[in-house]
């Protein structure tokens, strides 16, 4: 994906040769005169090329890669890139299916980074990691993770001089989640939705991850306790949240704010459908009063037939 997209930017305003190569063999292969891939002009690759001002990622994990070679005949991103994918076993899990956590990848895909497109400036955009299950407020694994994958970026910078301006911790609360919805929480502050006022609960994560930005890293314990690490004044505790009562809807068992908002739904689609029969049954009647009130030939004409 970074050569697809990043390299025409940062590098020479085209594709990778080795992604330009596979392709057309593929092509040809499958029975086509030329290449699936489009080419860039000259023109186009002058206008594109070194147009960015920073290299805005998003990270979450580590994947470990092996060649695949698919048929010609199958044209897809996958069966293009030649490649399949695996995680370790051991790798600590998380609430989405495809993210293990690896921090040690956070550091190698940093530096890849800067060795493939000169050093760029870099933005962490997006990084973090999901649970599923009842909501729990002390969110110890979301704490190794923050802590390990934050420190791994950290030697990016001071050891491998990896020009990192920013990092963004995804996500501030808990939010819709793509196919997943509200399955999988990313946020280091629970949103109660069966709260009409939506109250926003910090996590332990959260706290941590507070302590970290006023303390701009990781002080030294040899040292002893730091300033920083003390817990500002008007911060409240951290409280478990009471689990949402379960009711069963139309053989599901769904949230008190879940079965609302589908017994909602049901309401409107029966009410849209019961509208919608009665238009039919209105324009069914016009049709058949219309039908039986024509004159007949004989009454139309004032002059009577033989």
């Amino acid at each position: 994906m970074g050569g697809w997209f990043a390299h025409p930017i940062f590098k020479n305003g085209d594709y990778p040769e080795v992604m330009k190569t596979r392709i057309h063999d593929r092509s040809l292969a499958a029975g086509l005169s030329k290449s699936r891939l489009p080419e860039f002009t000259e023109d186009e690759k002058r206008s594109i090329s070194g147009t960015y001002d920073f290299f805005g990622f998003n990270h979450y994990t580590t994947v470990l890669a092996y060649n695949l070679n698919y048929p010609p005949i199958i044209s897809s991103f996958d069966a293009d890139r030649g490649v399949a994918s695996i995680a370790d076993r051991s790798w600590p899990t998380s609430g989405s299916f495809w993210l293990k956590m690896t921090p040690f990848g956070f550091r190698r895909i940093l530096n890849w980074l800067k060795e493939e497109y000169n050093n760029p400036t870099i933005y962490v955009t997006e990084n973090g990691v999901s649970r599923r299950g009842d909501p729990e407020l002390n969110d110890t694994d979301r704490i190794y993770y923050l802590r390990s994958y934050i420190n791994e970026a950290l030697k990016a910078v001071q050891e491998d001089k990896v020009d990192l301006r920013g990092y963004t911790v995804w996500s501030v609360m808990d939010n819709f989640e793509w196919a997943t919805g509200y399955a999988e929480r990313f946020g280091v502050h629970f949103v109660n939705r069966s709260d009409p006022s939506l109250p926003r609960i910090p996590k332990a994560s959260a706290k941590f991850y507070a302590s970290v930005v006023r303390c701009n890293g990781f002080p030294d314990p040899a040292q002893g306790p730091h300033p920083c690490l003390q817990q500002p004044e008007d911060a409240k505790p951290t409280t478990s949240p009471d689990r949402q009562e379960e009711v069963p809807f139309l053989g599901l068992m769904l949230g008190t704010t879940e079965a609302q908002m589908a017994l909602y739904i049901l309401f409107s689609l029966v009410l849209l459908g019961a509208c919608g029969l009665a238009l039919l049954l209105y324009k069914y009647c016009r049709l058949s009063k219309q039908g039986g009130s024509q004159p007949t030939q004989q009454e139309l004409s004032p002059i009577s037939s033989f």
